[in-house]
Protein backbone atom coordinates (compact mmCIF):
# COMPACT_ATOMS: atom_id res chain seq x y z
CA UNK A 1 0.00 0.00 0.00
CA UNK A 2 1.51 3.30 -1.02
CA UNK A 3 0.17 6.66 0.08
CA UNK A 4 0.98 10.19 -1.02
CA UNK A 5 3.96 10.25 1.33
CA UNK A 6 5.58 7.40 -0.53
CA UNK A 7 5.51 5.06 2.52
CA UNK A 8 4.31 1.53 2.15
CA UNK A 9 2.88 -0.71 4.85
CA UNK A 10 3.69 -4.37 4.40
CA UNK A 11 0.71 -6.79 4.65
CA UNK A 12 2.47 -8.65 7.48
CA UNK A 13 2.40 -5.50 9.67
CA UNK A 14 -1.34 -5.01 9.01
CA UNK A 15 -1.97 -8.60 9.99
CA UNK A 16 0.04 -8.18 13.20
CA UNK A 17 -1.90 -5.03 14.11
CA UNK A 18 -5.22 -6.79 13.38
CA UNK A 19 -4.29 -9.80 15.55
CA UNK A 20 -3.20 -7.47 18.36
CA UNK A 21 -6.50 -5.52 18.19
CA UNK A 22 -8.57 -8.71 18.24
CA UNK A 23 -6.56 -9.93 21.22
CA UNK A 24 -7.17 -6.67 23.07
CA UNK A 25 -10.90 -6.88 22.39
CA UNK A 26 -11.12 -10.46 23.68
CA UNK A 27 -8.89 -10.02 26.74
CA UNK A 28 -11.37 -8.10 28.91
CA UNK A 29 -13.98 -10.84 28.41
CA UNK A 30 -11.54 -13.56 29.46
CA UNK A 31 -10.47 -11.49 32.47
CA UNK A 32 -14.09 -10.92 33.52
CA UNK A 33 -14.92 -14.65 33.25
CA UNK A 34 -11.80 -15.58 35.21
CA UNK A 35 -12.59 -13.00 37.90
CA UNK A 36 -16.12 -14.37 38.30
CA UNK A 37 -14.80 -17.89 38.76
CA UNK A 38 -12.22 -16.73 41.26
CA UNK A 39 -14.85 -14.69 43.07
CA UNK A 40 -17.14 -17.71 43.37
CA UNK A 41 -14.27 -19.80 44.76
CA UNK A 42 -13.41 -17.09 47.29
CA UNK A 43 -17.07 -16.89 48.35
CA UNK A 44 -17.21 -20.66 48.84
CA UNK A 45 -14.02 -20.53 50.92
CA UNK A 46 -15.42 -17.68 53.02
CA UNK A 47 -18.63 -19.63 53.61
CA UNK A 48 -16.68 -22.71 54.71
CA UNK A 49 -14.69 -20.55 57.14
CA UNK A 50 -17.91 -18.96 58.48
CA UNK A 51 -19.46 -22.39 59.11
CA UNK A 52 -16.87 -22.94 61.85
CA UNK A 53 -18.50 -20.21 63.96
CA UNK A 54 -21.86 -21.96 63.91
CA UNK A 55 -20.91 -25.58 64.56
CA UNK A 56 -20.16 -27.15 67.94
CA UNK A 57 -17.60 -29.96 68.08
CA UNK A 58 -17.48 -32.47 70.93
CA UNK A 59 -14.90 -31.66 73.64
CA UNK A 60 -12.92 -34.76 72.61
CA UNK A 61 -12.35 -33.27 69.14
CA UNK A 62 -10.81 -30.04 70.44
CA UNK A 63 -7.64 -30.07 72.51
CA UNK A 64 -7.06 -27.02 74.72
CA UNK A 65 -6.49 -24.00 72.52
CA UNK A 66 -5.11 -25.92 69.55
CA UNK A 67 -5.94 -24.39 66.16
CA UNK A 68 -9.00 -25.40 64.22
CA UNK A 69 -7.61 -27.32 61.28
CA UNK A 70 -9.32 -26.54 58.00
CA UNK A 71 -8.21 -29.07 55.43
CA UNK A 72 -8.70 -29.31 51.67
CA UNK A 73 -8.30 -32.46 49.64
CA UNK A 74 -5.95 -32.12 46.68
CA UNK A 75 -5.59 -29.09 44.46
CA UNK A 76 -8.63 -26.99 43.71
CA UNK A 77 -9.45 -23.32 43.33
CA UNK A 78 -11.62 -23.36 46.46
CA UNK A 79 -8.82 -25.07 48.38
CA UNK A 80 -6.43 -22.41 47.16
CA UNK A 81 -8.84 -19.71 48.35
CA UNK A 82 -9.19 -21.51 51.70
CA UNK A 83 -5.45 -21.24 52.28
CA UNK A 84 -6.05 -17.54 53.03
CA UNK A 85 -7.72 -18.44 56.37
CA UNK A 86 -4.45 -19.76 57.79
CA UNK A 87 -3.72 -17.86 60.99
CA UNK A 88 -7.07 -16.05 61.13
CA UNK A 89 -9.04 -16.08 64.38
CA UNK A 90 -12.28 -18.00 64.60
CA UNK A 91 -14.20 -18.56 67.81
CA UNK A 92 -11.57 -18.66 70.55
CA UNK A 93 -8.86 -20.21 68.37
CA UNK A 94 -6.83 -19.64 65.26
CA UNK A 95 -7.53 -21.39 61.99
CA UNK A 96 -4.81 -23.50 60.48
CA UNK A 97 -5.03 -24.50 56.81
CA UNK A 98 -3.67 -27.81 55.60
CA UNK A 99 -3.82 -29.48 52.20
CA UNK A 100 -4.14 -33.26 52.25
CA UNK A 101 -3.31 -35.66 49.45
CA UNK A 102 -5.82 -38.46 50.09
CA UNK A 103 -8.71 -39.56 52.27
CA UNK A 104 -6.66 -42.01 54.28
CA UNK A 105 -7.09 -41.73 58.07
CA UNK A 106 -3.45 -40.71 58.51
CA UNK A 107 -3.95 -37.80 56.11
CA UNK A 108 -7.13 -36.32 57.62
CA UNK A 109 -6.12 -36.91 61.25
CA UNK A 110 -6.49 -33.63 63.13
CA UNK A 111 -8.81 -32.02 60.57
CA UNK A 112 -11.90 -30.33 62.00
CA UNK A 113 -13.22 -29.20 58.62
CA UNK A 114 -12.55 -31.03 55.37
CA UNK A 115 -13.33 -29.55 51.98
CA UNK A 116 -13.62 -32.20 49.26
CA UNK A 117 -13.76 -30.72 45.74
CA UNK A 118 -16.45 -31.99 43.40
CA UNK A 119 -13.76 -33.33 41.06
CA UNK A 120 -12.27 -35.62 43.72
CA UNK A 121 -12.06 -39.19 42.43
CA UNK A 122 -12.29 -40.43 46.02
CA UNK A 123 -15.95 -39.41 46.17
CA UNK A 124 -16.98 -42.16 43.78
CA UNK A 125 -20.64 -42.78 44.51
CA UNK A 126 -20.55 -41.23 47.99
CA UNK A 127 -18.48 -40.09 50.91
CA UNK A 128 -15.86 -42.71 51.82
CA UNK A 129 -16.69 -44.83 54.82
CA UNK A 130 -13.50 -43.68 56.57
CA UNK A 131 -15.03 -40.20 57.02
CA UNK A 132 -18.45 -41.23 58.29
CA UNK A 133 -19.18 -40.81 61.97
CA UNK A 134 -16.04 -38.72 62.58
CA UNK A 135 -16.02 -35.27 64.16
CA UNK A 136 -14.92 -33.71 60.89
CA UNK A 137 -17.26 -31.26 59.20
CA UNK A 138 -17.23 -32.53 55.61
CA UNK A 139 -18.02 -29.90 52.97
CA UNK A 140 -18.14 -30.20 49.19
CA UNK A 141 -19.58 -28.59 46.11
CA UNK A 142 -20.19 -32.02 44.57
CA UNK A 143 -23.84 -32.46 43.58
CA UNK A 144 -25.87 -34.29 46.23
CA UNK A 145 -22.86 -34.49 48.58
CA UNK A 146 -25.07 -34.13 51.68
CA UNK A 147 -27.43 -36.82 50.38
CA UNK A 148 -24.55 -39.22 49.71
CA UNK A 149 -23.01 -39.24 53.18
CA UNK A 150 -21.48 -35.77 53.47
CA UNK A 151 -22.48 -33.09 55.94
CA UNK A 152 -22.60 -29.81 54.00
CA UNK A 153 -23.16 -29.40 50.27
CA UNK A 154 -22.48 -26.04 48.66
CA UNK A 155 -24.71 -25.21 45.72
CA UNK A 156 -25.27 -22.43 43.24
CA UNK A 157 -28.67 -21.15 42.29
CA UNK A 158 -30.34 -17.94 41.17
CA UNK A 159 -27.13 -15.88 41.38
CA UNK A 160 -26.44 -16.84 44.97
CA UNK A 161 -24.62 -19.51 46.89
CA UNK A 162 -26.75 -21.90 48.91
CA UNK A 163 -26.03 -24.91 51.05
CA UNK A 164 -27.61 -28.08 52.37
CA UNK A 165 -26.90 -29.67 55.73
CA UNK A 166 -27.49 -33.33 56.42
CA UNK A 167 -28.44 -33.28 60.11
CA UNK A 168 -28.23 -37.04 60.55
CA UNK A 169 -24.68 -37.24 59.18
CA UNK A 170 -23.59 -34.16 61.10
CA UNK A 171 -24.96 -35.43 64.41
CA UNK A 172 -23.53 -38.92 63.83
CA UNK A 173 -20.14 -37.18 63.78
CA UNK A 174 -20.92 -35.57 67.13
CA UNK A 175 -21.27 -32.13 65.57
CA UNK A 176 -24.13 -29.77 66.31
CA UNK A 177 -24.98 -27.01 63.83
CA UNK A 178 -26.25 -23.84 65.51
CA UNK A 179 -29.72 -22.43 64.98
CA UNK A 180 -28.53 -19.46 62.84
CA UNK A 181 -26.88 -21.89 60.45
CA UNK A 182 -29.92 -24.14 60.27
CA UNK A 183 -32.13 -21.15 59.44
CA UNK A 184 -30.07 -20.41 56.33
CA UNK A 185 -29.61 -23.99 55.12
CA UNK A 186 -31.78 -26.51 53.36
CA UNK A 187 -32.06 -29.33 55.88
CA UNK A 188 -31.69 -32.95 54.81
CA UNK A 189 -32.42 -35.70 57.34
Amino acid sequence: MTGDSGLSTPPRLWLSVLVMLIGMMLSPKATIAETVIQREDRIKAALIFKLVKFVEWPATAMNGKDPIQICALGDSRVGEALSAVDGKPTRDRLAQFRRIASLSPTEFKGCHVLYVPSAARELGVGVPFALRGRSILTVSDAPDFARRGGMVCLGQGENKLSFEINLRNTREGGLEPGAPLLELATIIE
